[in-house]
């Protein structure tokens, strides 16, 4: 959002239309607030509900309303299934540190020929070096200056073991992992797990609360008391929080991956239980 923020500032129209408290959008409102719109943008999937939005649905929509459409596939990218053959997405960003298993500060953004973008930065690229303005052809007319040639030969190997493995096998581990700990975590007492309630709407990504116990005490103790790491607090998406009812706390997030085994999902539930039973011990203590 910041960079929408910034360009708002700059005299941008911005509209914002929000999720549902179980990540879902509204295609009706999403068409209504495209009317004269030159950009829709959206994530793949939320990283704080694991939601997925239908790119392809959107996609149509913003064609038919003569709108660029641009998606944020930070989480998906490597996780969930995306043909840009038959989805009709104008530009799509990508993170190669997360589903990529690529370096930190490496990843992309996809162009759709004939889609015509400024570049952020100006410079050498190493071709048409007879001129002085910036190339207008594809990819130099975006990469100017020395590349991360270290960091994109680790992001290459990440994806071909992502494609050694297929992405269809990845989506459907992480999902199994994701409905083990939902269908579980619904039956401890004060544990509310956020975000879509099927798993064909999700991806690895579960967020959920403790009642009583702030979401930076629970990650302390999962921490200390278990050795099991997770994210805490507002994730970088402060307005996603105040969709789900989290903010300013924000919540407990796990992000099950390929190499997460369900043994170790049964050892976050069992975890969690215990953090239960503590802070309802120590709340009748205090009484």
């Amino acid at each position: 959002m910041r960079p929408l923020r910034h360009l708002e500032s700059l005299g941008v129209a911005l509209t914002v239309v929000p999720c549902g408290r179980d990540g879902a959008i509204s295609a009706e409102r999403i068409d209504a607030a495209l009317q004269g719109a030159r950009l829709l943008v959206t994530t793949h999937a939320s990283n704080v509900s694991g939601a997925i939005l239908p790119i392809g649905e959107l996609a149509a929509l913003a064609q038919r309303r003569r709108a660029l459409y641009l998606v944020d596939a930070a989480q998906t990218a490597g996780i969930v299934p995306i043909d840009l053959g038959t989805t009709e997405v104008d530009l799509l960003a990508f993170t190669g540190h997360k589903g990529l298993f690529g370096p930190p500060g490496t990843g992309g953004l996809y162009v759709r020929e004939g889609v015509e973008i400024q570049p952020l930065v100006r410079g050498g690229t190493g071709s048409d070096s007879a001129h002085e303005v910036q190339p207008a052809f594809m990819p130099d007319a975006l990469e100017s200056g020395t590349l991360n040639v270290a960091g994109i030969a680790g992001l290459g190997a990440g994806v071909r073991f992502v494609a050694g493995i297929g992405v269809d096998a990845v989506q459907a581990h992480e999902r199994r992992l994701a409905t083990r700990f939902v269908d579980a975590a619904a039956e401890i007492p004060r544990v509310m797990v956020h975000g879509p309630a099927g798993a064909a709407e999700r991806c690895g990504i579960v967020s959920f609360s403790v009642a009583g116990v702030s979401p930076s005490e629970v990650g302390l103790l999962l921490d200390e008391s278990f050795g099991i790491m997770a994210r805490t607090g507002l994730h970088c998406a402060p307005s996603a929080h105040r969709t789900l009812g989290t903010f300013p706390a924000g919540t407990v997030r796990f992000g099950f991956g390929w190499f997460n085994t369900a043994a170790e999902v049964d050892a976050a539930v069992d975890a969690l239980r215990q953090i239960v039973a503590w802070s309802t011990k120590a709340a009748a203590g205090a009484m």
